[in-house]
């Protein structure tokens, strides 16, 4: 049965060789580093196993990059380095999961144009961009807002994009907003937040005192809520974290 596997995959490398032209193809036996790429398909590739050309796929949702290359078995993410133009496609289709359109990738977040999905082996992990930046699907990473369009800034947010704004009745504590999306923000120590010029200073102000250590009520430690977040469509973006590591190699 070994033997006659070999042969199967022989064929098969042969037929993808009179496909195209031969001089395209590598046969990985005869190369150093004893792998290649397929000739028409980016989410395969070949390699030497036991003297002959086996074919592998890359991880769904990722496609070959060459040996240690890309974040796993050789394999990357599809907009990286150009590593599938046209001609070449992928040819295995999808398989989705929850907040996943493939296996492996990066995906745009559904309600949200600050958070997106990291996704290994089908299991979504929920990211967060911050310091002000949003997901660009196009990028497929945080990005200054003014380089993504389509997010609906928050309405705190609406006089000034990146102006300061009072909570509350909260003395020492206020929403700065960056590019129009609002992030809670604590006035320096023995400061406090002055509502007219909207920036911390030295107490007494006309709405507060010396600021007391009392931690603020929960409901001013939360994030505001934005009544009509945009719609975000699935599409694949940072790296993955270490210690993740597909468990099996689909063969054809």
């Amino acid at each position: 049965m070994a033997n006659g596997r070999h042969w199967i995959n022989i064929i098969g490398f042969l037929a993808s060789c009179a496909l195209i032209s031969c001089a395209q193809v590598e046969d990985p036996c005869k190369t150093k580093s004893r792998i290649s790429a397929d000739d028409k398909y980016c989410d395969k590739y070949w390699e030497c196993d036991g003297g002959q050309p086996v074919q592998y796929d890359c991880p769904n949702g990722l496609v070959f990059a060459g040996k240690h290359r890309g974040v796993t078995e050789g394999c990357d993410y599809p907009w990286r380095s150009n590593y599938c133009e046209y001609p070449k496609v992928q040819i295995n289709p999808p398989i989705g999961t929850e907040h996943c359109d493939w296996l492996y990738g990066i995906f745009g977040h559904e309600t949200s144009c600050t958070r997106y999905w990291t996704c290994w082996n089908g299991t979504a992990t929920e990211q967060l961009c911050i310091g002000g930046l949003l997901y660009n699907e196009n990028a497929h990473s945080c990005d200054w807002p003014e380089n993504v369009d389509g997010c609906q800034k928050h309405p705190l947010c609406n006089e000034d994009p990146n102006g300061n704004v009072p909570l509350g009745k909260s003395c020492n504590r206020y929403w700065q907003c960056q590019g129009g999306y609002p992030r809670l923000q604590r006035c320096p120590a023995m400061l406090v937040f002055d509502r007219r010029s909207l920036r911390c200073v030295v107490p007494p102000t006309e709405e507060c005192d010396v600021p007391t250590t009392t931690p603020p009520p929960p409901e001013e430690a939360q994030e505001p809520r934005q009544d009509a977040p945009p719609h975000r469509s699935h599409r694949p973006s940072q790296e993955f974290q270490d210690g993740h590591r597909p468990q099996n190699r689909p063969r054809n």
